[in-house]
């Protein structure tokens, strides 16, 4: 056999193989069982969800305004004790008074703020939960092997830097058509009633 043909019969087989494999390259991508998740557009739209965060931002706003108060008093207190002679009782009363009012106010603070965020914390998961059952639900019935969490980012200008990193490091450039949001949001706003006869 002649080198000629030995490279003639390689481009040939090299050809099938490429203008062979373009239906099954076209054929995968058609059926491709992966679907996206955009979580955190759940979390800021989901109206039931809301409704469960509202009482712990109101409490947010409520302990900023106790802890405004506390700050005030103890600024009162460093007032009063700047006007007394440095190394009196009087002096010493005060700053005692000062440091306990102090200590009281960042405890005060902390295990208000650890209790607000074990119930924010409980909100998040039960709705997480909730998600991720629906999400299941929906894989199965479409035959979708595997759904990656997609962030809620852009690349606008003028935001703050924590944002702007948060979309140069997602995990998802571009997506087309595999977005399965919308179907979750109706799934989780059907009544569970409705959602035994459907599945």
């Amino acid at each position: 056999m002649t080198p000629f043909l030995t490279i003639a019969r390689y481009v040939a087989a090299v050809l099938m193989l490429l203008v062979g494999s373009t239906p099954l390259l076209a054929q995968t991508d058609a059926e491709f069982p992966v679907a996206v998740l955009n979580l955190d557009r759940i979390f800021k739209t989901y109206p039931p969800f809301q409704a469960k965060l509202a009482p712990v931002k109101e409490g947010v706003q409520e302990l900023e305004k106790k802890a405004q108060a506390r700050q005030i008093e103890l600024e009162t207190k460093v007032a009063q004790l700047r006007m007394k002679q440095p190394g009196s009782p009087e002096f010493q009363k005060l700053q005692a008074e000062a440091a306990k009012l102090q200590a009281e106010a960042q405890q005060f603070v902390q295990q208000e703020r650890a209790e607000l965020q074990k119930q924010e914390a409980g909100i998040f998961l039960e709705l997480y939960r909730q998600v991720e059952g629906e999400v299941q639900k929906y894989a199965k019935e479409h035959g979708i092997k595997l759904v990656i969490r997609q962030q809620d980012s852009s690349l606008e200008e003028g935001q703050p830097l924590g944002e702007i990193l948060k979309s140069l490091n997602r995990g998802i450039i571009f997506e087309e058509g595999l977005d399965i949001t919308d179907e979750i949001l109706k799934a989780l706003d059907k009544p569970k009633a409705e959602q035994g006869t459907d599945r």
